[in-house]
């Protein structure tokens, strides 16, 4: 069929009816879009595949058909690693990739599933892999290496997590990995299993700096509701009652009961048959690794099993905090560190219902802040996203406020230790406030654990901030639902000045860059450390805040607009909400840097809301206004930033199907957003070229 098109001086309504007339008859269903890396599959969306019967089996069915595109000629037999319900009854699914059965880190398939069964997208950032699955060095010689290359004192201790495949600078490393655990700093490293050296390192304590500032002291603002517990009859926060440490799994709590030498020993804990966040003591028993800590061994303190040794040796009062409100979402407890680092803990209490002791050493004013911000946290975090608890999965939250400067930790601070499953407040002093003062600080740590339970971004480079940006907007969202729409800035509370650490609005402000090409973009480091904020994660973060704004409230950012999700904010920021959840949960992976992550939330947006092209627009140009990817336009089908007759010849052609489109073409030329590109939307497109 031959298709003659007048110019485009034509009168308006002659174009409408001569398109009508010629195209009333055509309708066009959404094609496929597939995105190849090198040869591999990366990312593809659309109508993939229709579910029948078994989820799984018929996932795995379809990754068997897509072998040879994914790269693995076992795709199809990865263990599940994940599956999860998520927004508007869609399912997702993540496959571990392996290697004769050594899981490769960070590498994975991820598919997602929409509410009509249809496999709508999948994600895959598979590598081949060649190499020795075979080591040259054990176990115990790489526990050795790192005994002598890791500070090591009786507050810390090495764990042996499993074998891995690590690939570094492109090439595959097989690896030991393996946790240095302390309340102060831990670290997970990767020890080469065929060099013994080790390969990498990255933290596993998140804090709240570097930040700028110039002080701050508590909020007198009333709490009317706390959920607190009258008694000490509650349920303990964890299985510490007498564990036998008294062996060499755990060298012999290092002489504190017959008082000889151990120092030479390096503690073998391991998991056993426990649950995950456990392990196993000398009898085998189940017991929450937490107590390696509190109290530990090694400490002065004889861990022999016929000693009672449990939480309730904590002191505690008539009324304590501790929050079985919801038992559903994870027990709160909040402890109290006055004074100390960890020491000398105790439940925050008080003689009455009503904690207003002027005893500052009782910790009551930082113990009402965190108590109240938490459970305004797990309240959001389920009522939002039937997400449960601290993993997910209910279980318990522990903040430990008002510790001291008596370790190498600030107390002007907040930290998140990833090992533990602890958030964790310093007391302030010098113009702060203790750092629990904030409720988008208290949800900002909550929200390291929440991404250690999902996505499990690394802490460093643009993996590292987006994990910061992630906390930064989790605060950002639960501090809006409590304090009357929040404010476009972050932890303004802790400072006695008012000033906020970070600005939503304008980053600049506070030293972080609004675009990657920003004085203040710092550059991939090859060398991620303390020293240099493990490449940026503190400073980097800056773009995704920005980002978050723009797509909440809508502006123009670098000559690009931006338009909001909704023009009530209320809704624009649920929509955000959903979108971000999903993005970190579903979504993203362990290494993905800014560019993946635009495009893992696009495909989230998509997936969460297929109809909508101004929501996909909205994410795209956003993204694209700090300098990662290229903004769009409805109807802008060829990519050329104006919308002309040279969109509606393609969409002639989309709609005649001599045009093979790709997903970005089908989303900006679907204006209507019914699903399908046919006579309505060309109709639409004329209309915007009119006006």
């Amino acid at each position: 069929m031959e298709i003659t098109l007048k110019p485009a001086y034509i009168e308006g309504k002659q174009m409408r009816i001569y398109l009508l007339l010629l195209l009333s008859t055509f309708l066009f269903g959404i094609q496929n879009n597939t995105i190849y890396k090198n040869g591999q599959l990366i990312f593809s969306s659309g109508n993939l595949h229709e579910i029948r019967d078994d989820v799984e089996t018929s996932v795995r069915g379809y990754l068997n058909d897509i072998k040879t595109d994914l790269g693995h000629y076992s795709a199809h037999e990865f263990p599940l690693l994940k599956q999860s319900d998520g927004f508007g009854a869609s399912e997702h699914l993540v496959f571990q990739q392996t290697e004769n059965g050594i899981p490769v880190f960070g590498k994975t398939i991820r598919v997602h599933i929409n509410h009509k069964g249809i496999i709508s997208s999948i994600s895959s950032n598979l590598k081949p892999i060649h190499l020795s699955t075979i080591p040259t060095f054990s176990k115990k010689d790489a526990l050795t290496i790192l005994k002598d290359e890791v500070p090591f004192s009786k507050k810390s201790y090495l764990k042996f997590k499993e074998l891995l495949i690590y690939i570094k600078n492109d090439s595959p490393h097989l690896v030991y990995s393996i946790e240095s655990i302390s309340f102060e700093q831990s670290w997970s490293y990767f020890v080469d299993a065929n060099t013994n050296e080790i390969v990498d390192q990255f933290p596993l304590t998140y804090d709240e700096g570097p930040t700028t500032g110039s002080g701050i002291n508590l909020l007198d603002e009333p709490v009317d509701l706390l959920q607190i517990y009258e008694g000490e009859s509650f349920t303990p926060f964890g299985n510490l009652a007498t564990p036998n440490l008294v062996c060499e799994d755990y060298c012999f709590d290092y002489g504190d009961c017959d008082g000889q030498n151990y120092w030479g020993c390096t503690i073998t804990a391991s998991q056993g048959d426990c649950p995950d966040g456990e392990l196993e003591d000398c009898n085998g028993n189940c017991f929450s690794e937490w107590y390696m800590q509190f109290p530990g061994v090694g400490n002065n303190f004889c861990n022999d099993p016929w000693i009672e040794i449990d939480d309730s040796q904590l002191s505690t009062g008539m009324f304590n905090m501790v929050d079985e409100s919801h038992p559903e979402l994870g027990t709160i407890y909040t402890l109290n560190s006055y004074g100390g680092f960890y020491e000398d803990l105790s439940y925050v209490n008080s003689t009455s219902s009503v904690f207003e002791s002027v005893n500052i050493t009782n910790s009551h004013e930082s113990g009402v802040s965190a108590h109240d911000y938490q459970r305004k946290t797990l309240d959001y975090f389920w009522d939002y996203h039937n997400y449960a608890g601290i993993n997910g999965t209910g279980k318990r939250t522990i903040s430990v406020v008002n510790y001291f400067s008596t370790s190498s930790i600030s107390q002007r601070n907040a930290f998140y230790n990833a090992a533990l499953d602890i958030l964790t407040y310093g007391y302030g002093g010098n113009g702060y406030r203790p750092f629990c003062a904030a409720q988008d600080i208290v949800t900002h740590e909550f929200s390291h654990g929440f991404t250690a339970h999902t996505s499990g971004l690394i802490y460093r480079n643009q993996a590292g901030a987006l994990n910061e940006s992630i906390s930064d907007v989790m605060g950002y969202f639960v501090e809006a639902v409590y304090q009357d729409g929040g404010d476009w800035t972050e932890g303004e509370d802790v400072r006695l000045s008012g000033e906020g650490g970070r600005s939503f609005i304008h980053p600049p402000a506070h030293q972080q860059p609004d675009h990657v090409n920003h004085y203040y973009f710092v550059d991939y480091n090859p060398n991620p450390v303390w020293s240099n904020d493990f490449g940026g994660v503190h400073t980097n973060s800056g773009i995704p805040n920005k980002i978050m704004y723009l797509v909440i409230q809508g502006d123009e950012h670098y000559e690009i607009i931006v338009e909001p999700f909704e023009e009530d904010i209320i809704q624009s920021r649920i929509v955000a909400g959903n979108i971000w959840f999903a993005w970190n949960s579903f979504y993203l992976d362990k290494e993905d840097d800014f560019v993946i992550g635009r495009e893992k939330m696009l495909q989230a947006c998509n997936d969460l809301y297929p109809n909508r092209l101004d929501y996909y627009q909205t994410v795209s140009n956003a993204w694209a206004s700090t300098g990662i990817g290229n903004p769009i336009l409805s109807g802008d089908v060829n990519d050329d930033q104006v919308v002309n007759i040279q969109d509606i010849i393609i969409m002639i052609n989309m709609i005649m199907g001599n045009w093979d489109a790709t997903e970005t073409q089908l989303i900006l030329g679907d204006i209507n957003s019914d699903g399908i590109i046919d006579i309505l939307d060309i109709v639409g497109v004329v209309n915007i070229i009119m006006n």
